[in-house]
């Protein structure tokens, strides 16, 4: 009987043994199913980032694409408004060429340099001042120097250029002649 018992205890155990293994069989292969699933979502999660960021990578060349081509028409088209206004002085000087008499033409080209001054002054262009000024190599460039008493050292002799700003920068400087003692 201690034998049997013996036995039967012992073959319990190995049930019990057995029924451990398998419950964690089980309990592996759930495991092993959701890694899988959750390897496949992190993936397809991937895949939908690495769609994402090409899409925007492709939209930002196709930005600075456009930004480009819009900035070289900008500067292209910039000086539209200042021709058009220009090309109506042009053509009043065409027609004061046309002109026969020497009186007419006189006034015609008189009004044709009154119109452009208008125009440059509306555009913002102003014509730097040489006269009895002391020589600034921020606004003029000097051609020459004369020792000249009649000046005080420095002080700009003959304007033989006109220089002009535009809104306050130098578009062109004054070539000028300098007094230096």
């Amino acid at each position: 009987m201690k034998d049997e018992k013996k036995i039967e205890k012992e073959d319990m155990e190995e049930q019990e043994i057995n029924e451990e293994e398998i419950n964690e069989k089980e309990a592996e292969e759930p495991e092993e199913d959701s890694c899988e699933d959750t390897i496949k979502q992190l993936e397809e999660t991937l895949t939908q980032y690495k769609d994402k960021m090409q899409r925007m990578q492709a939209d930002f060349e196709n930005y600075k694409k456009r930004s480009e081509k819009e900035k070289s028409e900008f500067v292209k088209y910039a000086n539209e408004g200042l021709i058009l206004k220009v090309l109506e002085a042009y053509e009043d000087l065409e027609r004061a060429l046309e002109v026969k008499e020497d009186k007419n033409l006189r006034e015609g080209v008189e009004l044709i340099y009154k119109k452009m001054t208008k125009i440059l002054e509306d555009e913002g262009v102003e014509e730097i001042e040489t006269e009895h000024q002391k020589f600034d190599p921020y606004k003029h460039e000097a051609l020459m120097t004369e020792n000249n008493e009649d000046y005080e050292n420095n002080e700009i002799i003959q304007d033989l250029q006109k220089g002009y700003t535009l809104n306050s920068k130098v578009i062109r400087y004054s070539k000028v002649k300098v007094c230096k003692k």
